[in-house]
């Protein structure tokens, strides 16, 4: 319980000393302003007294600069509470190290005889009813990255509508890949609700890396359900009306068309591009005892931390030095990095570790290190190589976190695996590719989660690591110690994804994660004739509203994937989607 209570309290380096500082601006404050005795008696009671008039002023102004520092020393409190609780946060339920065994234990004992029935989720609850006002204030919980896509029985379409006082993002290509594909398949599945006599459907729509959400108002409740084509929150009462539904991505949305379209599950989830040890003739005593994982360098979470991000890349100049005066530039690095651990991004920890394990596996006979993190690509007008590249030769020089990709069949070879969240917090094709291979997945449990997640038990399909991997090193001890427990859980990740890429499992996975989903939001939804009798369509609804945040901007037939989306024809809206930014129309 003590290793619980100093993850969820920790705090970074710079963040203590703001608010250090901050408290000593205080003391100084009340120093300079309290009055002596002696000053007292130079002020006469009628305020005549000009010195005594502008002491009086001044202290108006000290004590409204000192009102002002205490509400942003609370604002910076607050800030950094939130921080904790969605960045650094753990599961209730976390296991700690005397409780492996037992959690392993549990694990194999949830194993059902017939690994069909490994796939089957509880059945759904209803949802509560909602309406289209409902949408409207989901519209007001997000920053970018969501629409409300409304079916128009009179044009028989789909009509999109985004609000006009949201940023448009280069993140918004992924809600409008959404949309494309969502449309489609409304339209193909349900094709019996979408006809010119259906009423109107209104859905609230999210995309996007990970809910693009206003930080300061989670927790929150809401009424209409958001339903979230991208990483949703792990802790549901974040947001209790998001639902988490396949992500954008060719493993999964993409996929989910594909099996409504043939019956089948699309290649990328089976054996012609999975790597499964049987196929390539790997055997567990064979994979190299080493946690392995090489990725691109991205952030994490940028907008679910408080002001400037308190998880940060590691500026090589400020762990590098230039002057070698004692040691060597590599340890004197590593050692910086392990020092200012607590403020660096997930995978940066990771590299940092790694750095660390080098560094001891040298000493100790170069001995094979425990972990093999290193960045093989970053982002620079899509993703470049690490690997000779001027942003990272200072990294490269010290031999600390840069290196080769490795390519799946390579990968597969090693024994121990981890899915490093990234920008969203999860990697969207990394953790389904590494639970088919022959190695164990250790699952970087984060503040967010795919729908995929929500079938995976943890130390029985895989291992959970803490946000901050400061458990990584003890789980891996632990699995090599005990290598019959961590082949077992790494043959359930297997027997997992080799269901899962069957038409069985598969077409399983596509019922329970969209059409049933769909089904309930469908049902769920009060039409305008029944909410607002008087108004003779939902467009009315809208007109009726004062300074009605939402346009249109789109619109999609929804008869087929390829070009059924357009934006409407309005240049304010052509405008916007070109120049991005705030919409610059008419109000």
């Amino acid at each position: 319980m003590a290793k619980i209570t100093q993850l969820k309290r920790r705090r970074s380096r710079g963040t203590a000393l703001l608010l250090l500082a901050i408290a000593v601006a205080l003391c100084l404050q009340t120093f300079i302003t309290a009055p002596s005795i002696g000053e007292t008696t130079l002020f006469h009671d009628d305020g005549s007294n000009n010195e005594a008039t502008n002491t009086n002023s001044e202290s108006s102004s000290n004590n409204n600069d000192s009102d002002k520092i205490q509400m942003e020393m609370k604002e910076l409190m607050e800030d950094e509470a939130t921080m904790n609780r969605l960045l650094m946060g753990i599961e209730v339920n976390y296991v700690v190290e005397e409780d492996y065994d037992a959690a392993a234990a549990a694990g194999a004992a949830s194993l059902p005889a017939d690994h069909d029935h490994d796939l089957q989720q509880p059945p759904p609850t209803s949802l509560a009813p909602y309406t289209l006002l409902d949408t409207l204030q989901e519209s007001e919980m997000f920053e970018y990255t969501f629409c409300i896509l409304i079916y128009d029985p009179t044009s028989d379409e789909f009509l999109v509508y985004y609000n006009k006082y949201h940023k448009w993002k280069n993140g918004n290509k992924k809600l409008w890949k959404s949309i494309r594909y969502v449309s489609y398949m409304l339209r193909t599945t349900f094709p019996h609700r979408f006809t010119p006599s259906s009423p109107e459907l209104v859905l609230a729509i999210g995309s996007g890396d990970y809910p693009h959400v206003k930080r300061g108002l989670l927790p929150y409740k809401g009424t209409a359900p958001v339903l979230m084509f991208g990483s949703s929150f792990s802790d549901s009462n974040e947001y209790e009306n998001m639902m988490a539904m396949p992500m954008p991505e060719q493993h999964h949305l993409f996929c989910f068309e594909e099996y409504m379209e043939k019956g089948r599950p699309c290649k990328e989830m089976t054996g012609d591009e999975l790597m499964f040890g049987d196929e390539l003739g790997l055997e567990w005593d064979d994979l190299t005892p080493q946690l392995v994982w090489r990725g691109t360098d991205f952030g994490y979470l940028p907008t679910l931390q408080p002001r400037d991000s308190l998880l940060v890349h590691p500026p090589p100049e400020n762990f590098i030095r230039t002057v070698n005066k004692k040691g060597s530039k590599r340890t004197d690095a590593i050692r910086a990095l392990m020092e200012e651990y607590d403020t660096l991004l997930p995978r940066w920890k990771g590299a940092a570790l790694t750095a660390h394990a080098e560094l001891h596996a040298g000493q100790r006979n170069n001995r094979l290190p425990w972990a093999n993190i290193k960045f093989s690509a970053y982002l620079d007008a899509g993703k470049s190589s690490t690997v000779d590249s001027p942003k990272y030769a200072p990294w490269q020089s010290v031999g600390i976190g840069v290196d080769r990709g490795m390519s799946p069949s390579t990968l597969a070879t090693y024994k121990y695996h981890i899915d490093l969240g990234g920008g969203g917090g999860t990697t969207w094709s990394g953790t389904i590719e590494k639970l088919a291979m022959p190695g164990l997945l250790f699952h970087h449990v984060t503040p967010t989660k795919d729908y995929i997640h929500d079938r995976l038990v943890p130390w029985k399909h895989y291992v959970p690591v803490a946000p901050d991997l400061k458990d990584l090193r003890s789980k891996f001890d632990w699995a090599e110690g005990h290598p019959m427990e961590a082949r077992r859980i790494a043959d359930a990740g297997t027997e997992f994804m080799r269901e899962l890429g069957t038409p069985e499992g598969f077409g399983r996975m596509f019922e329970e994660d969209f059409v049933e989903p769909m089904r309930r939001v469908i049902e769920a939804y009060r039409p305008v004739a029944s909410t607002h009798p008087d108004a003779k369509s939902w467009k009315d609804v809208l007109r009726s509203i004062d300074d009605c945040r939402v346009i249109p901007v789109m619109q999609c037939s929804g008869l087929e994937l390829e070009g059924s989306c357009h934006l409407v024809p309005d240049v304010h809206v052509k405008a916007w989607s070109t120049e991005g930014g705030f919409y610059k129309g008419p109000n």
